[in-house]
């Protein structure tokens, strides 16, 4: 059988190209075709993940002819299980990658409306020092089909737990300068306990589970920031 692989940031950069076929037995596993990818390609795919057609998968999952199997670093700043509920679909929702700047007052007057007594905003930035570090930008690269699922997940998981109204999730890609947002995230709701606590549970979300990874230029250097993968995914 044939499959296709992708390869996003520390893996793309390690074997030199983010696409690949891959043949390989019938019924072989998501372990197989890393054992292989390593065998050809100077990859170190070991604490890693892996997604079948945008689905996290798990080392033993089998692998169809056709299948398109990602390999992703550790997401950044993750640190706990990135298994996912059902797919849903929730009006008055508003989420996706950019390349622009993002801009917080025209999302929160999006979101303001007579029932909401509370609209919290969340604007993270490139903090520069960073661990005593000059921190010249950072860049972001995305698996853009499965990240927006995952975003549009995180907003179904925060309306299982609370009554809202609009939500904003928005997170840049490419090049983000210091003091510039690399995510935005704005909630309104008709009492503030629940827009604080949404908004909180948001970000937290993302960093454990969308599939966005940052690299960090530093005047003399860079490197991918390293993230957490879970046992039961681990690679």
């Amino acid at each position: 059988m044939r499959i296709q692989v992708l390869l996003f940031a520390l893996f793309r950069e390690q074997a030199g190209q983010a696409r690949l076929q891959l043949d390989l037995p019938d019924g072989s596993t998501v372990a197989d075709a890393k054992a292989l990818l390593e065998q050809q390609y100077p990859l170190q795919l070991s604490g890693g993940l892996a997604a079948i057609n945008e689905q996290l998968a798990q080392p033993g999952d089998r692998l169809e002819d056709g299948d398109e199997l990602a390999f992703l670093p550790p997401v950044s700043g993750g640190s706990t299980s990135p298994k996912l509920d059902a797919h849903k679909q929730v009006e008055n929702d508003r989420f996706g990658l950019t390349h622009e700047i993002l801009q917080v007052q025209p999302w929160v007057d999006w979101a303001s409306d007579d029932p909401y007594g509370a609209v919290i905003s969340f604007l993270g930035t490139t903090r520069s020092p960073n661990k005593g570090l000059a921190v010249t930008h950072l860049e972001y690269e995305a698996y853009p089909a499965m990240a927006e699922k995952v975003m549009q997940q995180i907003i179904a998981e925060m309306r299982e737990r609370w009554a809202l109204g609009r939500v904003a999730l928005w997170h840049r890609l490419g090049r983000v300068m210091p003091a510039e947002g690399s995510i935005l995230i704005v909630v309104s709701a008709p009492h503030r306990p629940e827009a604080f606590e949404a908004c909180r549970y948001a970000i937290e979300r993302v960093k454990q589970v969308l599939p966005v990874w940052k690299k960090e230029f530093l005047p003399d250097g860079s490197h991918w920031v390293e993230g957490h993968t879970p046992e039961e995914f681990k690679l």
